[in-house]
C-alpha cells in the first residue's frame, strides 16, 4: 500500500533509519512497532523497513573506505560539537555525492542522497554513538526534506529500495 501523505513517507524513513541503527536488525521481531496502519494489511503493502535498512546498510558499508567519504567527516564532528548537525549533515552527504563512489549514471540523483546519506549516517553512528540521536535526527529530516517529495512520488519506501 502506497503512503497517502507526505507524513506517511517521513513515518516510513523514521522506520527505515531506526531499522538501520540497531546492530542485528532486531527491528523484524517489534514488527517496527505500528508497521500496521490500518487492522487488514493486504498483500500490496510493499513496505518493509527491515529490508529496506538490511539493502540500504550493504549500501552505505560499501562506501565507508572512500577517502573523499572520510574527509566529509572532519567538519562534521566539529559542528556537532557547536549543534549545527542538520546544516553539516547535509553538506557531508552533498560532498559525498560528489564523489566518484557515488556518481553513477544509471542511479537516479534522489537514490545518490539516500546512498550518500545512509553511509555517512552509519559511520558517524559507529565513530559517535553518543550522538546518535541527532545524528538519525539529522538522517531523518535530511532525507524527508531532500527526497521525500520524490520518495512519495514512488509511491513510499516499498517502491523504492
Amino acid at each position: 500500500m502506497a503512503p497517502t501523505t507526505a507524513l506517511a513517507v517521513e513515518w516510513q524513513t523514521e522506520q527505515i533509519i531506526k531499522c538501520l541503527f540497531e546492530d542485528d536488525i532486531t527491528c523484524r521481531s517489534l514488527s517496527c512497532e505500528g508497521l500496521e496502519v490500518d487492522s487488514a494489511r493486504n498483500d500490496e503493502d510493499t513496505f518493509d523497513p527491515v529490508q529496506a535498512a538490511e539493502t540500504l546498510k550493504r549500501v552505505g558499508d560499501a562506501m565507508k573506505d572512500d577517502v573523499e567519504f572520510k574527509a566529509a567527516l572532519a567538519g562534521l564532528k566539529q559542528a556537532v560539537a557547536e549543534e549545527a548537525m542538520d546544516m553539516v549533515f547535509s553538506r557531508g552527504v552533498d560532498a559525498i555525492c560528489k564523489t566518484h563512489v557515488c556518481q553513477q549514471p544509471e542511479v537516479s540523483s534522489e537514490m545518490q542522497l539516500i546512498n550518500a546519506s545512509v553511509a555517512f549516517g552509519l559511520y558517524l553512528q559507529k565513530s559517535s554513538p553518543q550522538l546518535e540521536t541527532k545524528i538519525r535526527r539529522a538522517m531523518v529530516a535530511f532525507i524527508t526534506s531532500r527526497v521525500g517529495v520524490w520518495l512519495f512520488q514512488q509511491g513510499g519506501w516499498g517502491n523504492v529500495v
